[in-house]
């Protein structure tokens, strides 16, 4: 995965206060954001191989027996010494019979040559005149570039579109799939433990897309000891794998992945521990930055709501709970 750097302006009293952090993105996500077009506009290239595939068998079917039969040593060297960027250097030389006084006449303009002054202003008409000759050049090759792909795409994105026709079953073939890493996070919406709960939660009560930063807890002094009781002892790149994980499944399965938080708490006393942290991080600013937004409190009394506690008859408290279907 890749890293990113984000940070975190909060006001505190009459000050300001700065949070850096890193945040693990896959490459998949990477390249999700920069193929915004997922690669439609290389669709007519499909044209263009295909036409060119028939070209060539056009080619050695009825023309490449032809030349064969009319090429030979002679022909191959005319068509080499006439070829237009070979005539513009020998046209010019002393091969050319017609060109035989250009040699004398270059020495003689090299042995009587006087530069100008830099100031005169021959000279500045010449800089001007290149200068106008470059521009016009770089214009006319923008103009060129710009006609030469609207007439690509007017061409072949229209064949591309008819070829299109004979093949039903592209568009399915096609059909955008769910990442491997996603599927297997699907499949495992309902197992983990506390460490996943706690995670699935920090990533149901996100703001902005950013999920709930509770793996920073160690980060603030302030509340370490507030929070030290509902935190797992987990290791930094742990914490960033289940989060990542549970980021996954609350992005696709939002309504699956509240469904299932209780199938991730076993026993009574850790339903309890949740319970209490979305009980306490109701009220408290300092986790949240502000007060919670409409969409945090909102999920938060639905989280509040499926961890209830829901004492049952006859059984011992810190009993094993069913799991969820």
């Amino acid at each position: 995965g890749l890293y990113g750097m984000v940070i975190h302006e909060h006001k505190r009293g009459d000050g300001i206060e700065y949070e850096v952090e890193f945040e693990e993105h896959s490459l998949e996500e990477l390249a999700g954001r920069l193929n915004r077009f997922e690669r439609a506009d290389e669709k007519p290239f499909e044209a263009v191989a295909a036409l060119s595939d028939f070209n060539q068998r056009a080619y050695e079917l009825f023309a490449q027996p032809l030349v064969q039969a009319m090429s030979n040593e002679a022909s191959a060297r005319m068509l080499r010494e006439f070829h237009p960027l070979r005539v513009q250097n020998w046209a010019f030389s002393d091969l050319n019979p017609w060109m035989a006084w250009l040699k004398p006449a270059a020495e003689a303009v090299r042995a009587n040559r006087q530069a100008m002054a830099d100031d005169h202003p021959l000279r500045q008409q010449e800089q001007a005149g290149a200068e106008m000759l470059s521009a016009g050049l770089d214009a006319y090759r923008a103009v060129r570039d710009a006609m030469t792909e609207a007439s690509f795409f007017n061409l072949y994105a229209n064949l591309f579109s008819f070829l299109s026709l004979d093949k039903p079953s592209a568009p399915a073939a096609m059909a955008p799939q769910e990442p491997p890493e996603v599927r297997a996070a699907l499949a495992s919406v309902g197992e983990g433990g506390y460490t996943e709960a706690i995670a699935r939660l920090a990533c149901l009560l996100n703001r902005k897309g950013e999920p709930l930063p509770l793996s920073r807890l160690e980060l603030r002094k302030e509340l370490v000891t507030d929070y030290a009781d509902f935190l797992p002892e987990l290791p930094p790149d742990a914490w960033r794998k289940t989060r990542g994980q549970q980021e996954l499944i609350t992005r696709y399965a939002p309504e699956q992945a509240l469904e299932t938080l209780p199938a991730l708490l076993r026993h009574q006393a850790d339903r309890q521990r949740l319970h209490a942290l979305a009980e306490k991080l109701r009220t408290d600013e300092r986790l949240l930055g502000t007060s919670p937004t409409a969409e945090q409190a909102a999920m938060l009394g639905r989280i509040r709501a499926v961890l209830a506690p829901k004492p049952e008859r006859g059984r011992a408290a810190g009993a094993p709970l069913t799991r969820a279907s």
